[in-house]
Order: structure tokens, then sequence, then C-alpha cells
């Protein structure tokens, strides 16, 4: 940008900030309108433009559209999508708690599993011990 304003403005050495800044708006708004700053969409950027009421439909979007315009919809839909996410993972947390108390009251615990598979291995091992005794 300062290499534009250098292009534009005389070697004079009486620059300001103020003037540059006011010139380097003017610059970027004249680069908007000579359109040098549009991006090539592709159809999840087109369907991200739709979901943000920016077109209509996803024909209407065209092929070129302004970068910030593209950007400005994918932080939209980025938001969208954590928020979705945090809802989904709060829901999850309460079905999961409610299942765990279900649990607490049937009487299923995770010490009652264990002993429970302890003792069915060590029948399984007995079996396999006597079944090797009347065999010999």
């Amino acid at each position: 940008m300062a290499n534009i304003v250098k292009l534009l403005l005389p070697q004079t050495g009486i620059l300001t900030r103020n003037v540059t800044s006011v010139l380097c708006k003017n610059v970027r708004f004249e680069s908007h309108n000579l359109k040098t700053n549009l991006h090539k969409v592709n159809n999840l950027e087109k369907r991200f433009l739709v979901w943000t009421k920016k077109y209509k439909t996803v024909e209407e979007v065209p092929n070129l559209v302004p970068a910030e315009t593209v950007e400005k919809a994918r932080n939209r839909m980025r938001i969208r999508i954590a928020n979705i996410m945090m809802a989904a993972t709060l829901v999850a947390c309460i079905l999961v708690s409610m299942s765990g108390k279900r649990a607490r009251d049937r009487g299923e615990s995770l010490l009652q599993q264990n002993l429970d598979w302890h003792k069915a291995v060590k029948e399984e091992a007995e079996k396999e011990k006597l079944k090797a005794e009347a065999t010999s």
C-alpha cells in the first residue's frame, strides 16, 4: 500500500499521516470498485452465501464474489456451527447424566460389572479345568 502512495504523491517530504490514511482509504475504495479483490466461490461457499442470506438461491450466486463477502459468510457459518456444536455437547451431557442416574437406580455400577466379569472368567476357567481332567 505504501508503494502505491509513493507512486501517487510527489516526493515533497510534506506528507502527513492524515493525508496518507485518506489516500490509502481512497486507493482501497478504488481497487474495490475495479473488482480486483474477487474470489471464485466453490459449491460450499455458495451454500454459505445462501444460508447467510446474501443470495436467495445457489443458482443466483455468481462465480466471482468479493472476497470480503465470502469471508464474512464463512465467519458467520463458523460461528453458527460452533454454537450448534456447543448446544449438541450440552444435550449430550444432559443425556449421559440422565442415563447414569437411571443405571444407578437399577443398581448397576462399575464395581458390580467388574465383579460379575471376574466371576464369569473364574467359572469358565474351572469348566475348562474339569474338561481337561476328564479327558486325561
